[in-house]
C-alpha cells in the first residue's frame, strides 16, 4: 500500500462571511489569529466576496481562499442590501461545493436570517452559527406588516438553532434566550466579541478637537456607527437639543453614516446648533475611529430598546471603553453584563429622557469622575475583548466539534 493511501486526511473547516475576511478582521478583531491557529492543524477554506487581493498579513499555512466573485462596500447601505442578495443567491452553490469538498465543520459567523438553514440543507455537513441578532423581529416592530414573514422565518431560524452543531453568542442574555426557545444550552459558546486593544486605546487626540473648533471645558459626546432608525440617535438628538442651546461647552460628535443621517442634519440646521454637533460621515479605517474617539469626552451607546436590542454588546460600547472614555449606554440586557452603573459609565432607559439628562449632566459636571469611569471601563474591556484571549476561546469551541 502506497503511503498516500495510508496516509490520514486532515480534517477540513470551512468559513462563510458576506464581506470578505479584510472586513471580518474589521468587526471581529480575532479572526485573523483564529483562521491562523486553525490551519495548523486543518484545511482551511474561507469562502467570501471581496478576496482578489489578499493581503499577505492573512495568508497562512493550511489556509486558501474562495473568491465570490462580487464586491461589497460597507460605508454605502444601498450596496450592503443589493450584495446581501447576491449573496443569498450564492449560498446554496456554496454550500453545495462544502459538500463535495467534505468540510468537517462550516463556520457561518453572520446573523443574518435562513443563511444556517441553507447551509445545513445544501452542505449537508456540520454547521457552526454565530446567532447575535433577530432582524426579521427588528423590522417586524418598524414595519407591522412584515409579521407574517417575521414569524415564519423566525420557525426557520429555530429549526437551524436546533439541527446545527454549535452556536457562537456574544451575551449571556443570548444564550438565556435561545434555551428559552428549545435549543441545547450544552452547545452554545458564550464568547465576546473581540478588537484589537491596542488599536483602541486611551491616546487625547487634541489635534482633532482643534480641527473641529472643541475648546477647552468644551465636553464631547460622541457616538459612532451606523445611523439607522434602530440606534436611536434622532431621539437622542431631540434631547441633546434643548442641552445644547442651554450649555454651549456641550458637544455632540456623531461618527458614521446610513439612513437617518440626511435626517440628523436637517434637524441641526433647523434648530440651528451647527456649531455643536459635527458629522464625521463614514470612516473607513480602526485607527480613524479610535482617534475620533479619543477627541471625546463621553461615549454614548444608543439602542432604542427592541427585542434583540438585549441580546448585543455592542462594538461601539467595545470601542469606548477600549479608549478609556465613560459611557452613557442604554440600560439593556447585554450591555449592562459589561457596564455597571456608576462603575465603568452611567446607565439609563432608552425610552426616558429624564435618566438620559440626569446621567449625562452626571458625567458633564465631574471631570474627575469621568476620568475614573474611563479607567475602569479600559480594565473591563481589556479583559473582556482582548483579541488574543477571544480567539483562543473561540478555537477551542470549534475544536469540539471538529475533532
Amino acid at each position: 500500500m502506497s503511503p498516500e493511501n495510508t496516509a490520514v486526511r486532515r480534517k477540513r473547516m470551512a468559513f462563510l462571511f458576506r464581506y470578505g475576511i479584510k472586513d471580518h478582521v474589521e468587526l471581529f478583531g480575532s479572526m485573523s489569529e483564529i483562521i491562523e491557529k486553525l490551519g495548523r492543524d486543518y484545511d482551511v477554506l474561507y469562502v467570501a466576496p471581496n478576496g482578489h487581493q489578499i493581503p499577505d498579513e492573512y495568508r497562512f499555512p493550511g489556509v486558501r481562499y474562495l473568491n465570490v466573485p462580487f464586491k461589497v462596500n460597507r460605508a454605502s447601505s444601498t450596496d450592503k442590501f443589493l450584495n446581501t442578495l447576491l449573496w443569498y443567491m450564492y449560498l446554496p452553490f456554496l454550500s453545495l461545493y462544502l459538500r463535495f469538498w467534505r468540510a468537517d465543520l462550516i463556520w457561518n459567523d453572520d446573523p443574518i436570517p435562513l443563511v444556517g438553514l441553507i447551509e445545513e440543507v445544501f452542505s449537508g455537513r456540520p454547521v457552526a452559527m454565530t446567532v447575535t441578532d433577530f432582524f426579521m423581529e427588528v423590522y417586524r416592530e418598524q414595519y407591522p406588516w412584515l409579521a407574517p414573514v417575521a414569524v415564519v422565518v423566525r420557525w426557520l431560524d429555530k429549526c437551524a438553532w436546533n439541527r446545527t452543531a454549535c452556536i457562537i453568542q456574544r451575551a449571556e442574555h443570548g444564550k438565556k434566550y435561545l434555551v428559552s426557545q428549545g435549543v441545547d444550552g450544552s452547545k452554545i459558546h458564550v464568547i465576546r466579541d473581540s478588537f484589537n486593544v491596542q488599536t483602541f486605546r486611551p491616546e487625547r487626540n487634541s489635534e482633532l478637537r482643534k480641527k473641529y473648533g472643541f475648546q477647552d471645558g468644551d465636553v464631547v459626546l460622541c457616538h459612532h456607527g451606523i445611523l439607522h432608525p434602530n440606534k436611536g440617535i434622532q431621539r437622542i438628538m431631540s434631547w441633546m437639543i434643548p442641552l445644547m442651546k442651554e450649555d454651549p461647552k456641550l458637544k455632540f460628535l456623531v461618527i458614521g453614516d446610513g439612513p437617518d443621517l440626511p435626517k440628523l442634519r436637517a434637524t441641526v440646521e433647523r434648530e440651528k446648533v451647527q456649531g455643536q454637533v459635527v458629522f464625521t460621515g463614514w470612516l473607513p479605517a480602526s485607527g480613524g475611529v479610535a482617534a475620533h474617539l479619543n477627541a471625546s469626552d463621553i461615549g454614548l451607546v444608543m439602542r432604542i430598546g427592541q427585542f434583540s436590542d438585549h441580546f448585543h454588546v455592542t462594538g461601539t460600547l467595545i470601542h469606548c471603553m477600549m479608549c478609556g472614555l465613560p459611557v452613557i449606554a442604554a440600560k439593556l440586557g447585554g450591555i449592562s453584563e459589561i457596564v455597571t452603573d456608576g462603575v465603568e459609565g452611567c446607565l439609563f432607559d432608552p425610552a426616558s429622557q429624564e435618566q438620559f439628562c440626569r446621567q449625562l449632566a452626571r458625567l458633564k459636571s465631574d471631570a474627575a469622575l469621568r476620568a475614573q469611569m474611563g479607567e475602569r471601563g479600559r480594565a473591563r474591556a481589556v479583559i473582556e475583548f482582548d483579541h488574543v484571549a477571544v480567539a483562543e476561546k473561540t478555537v477551542q469551541a470549534l475544536r469540539q466539534h471538529i475533532d
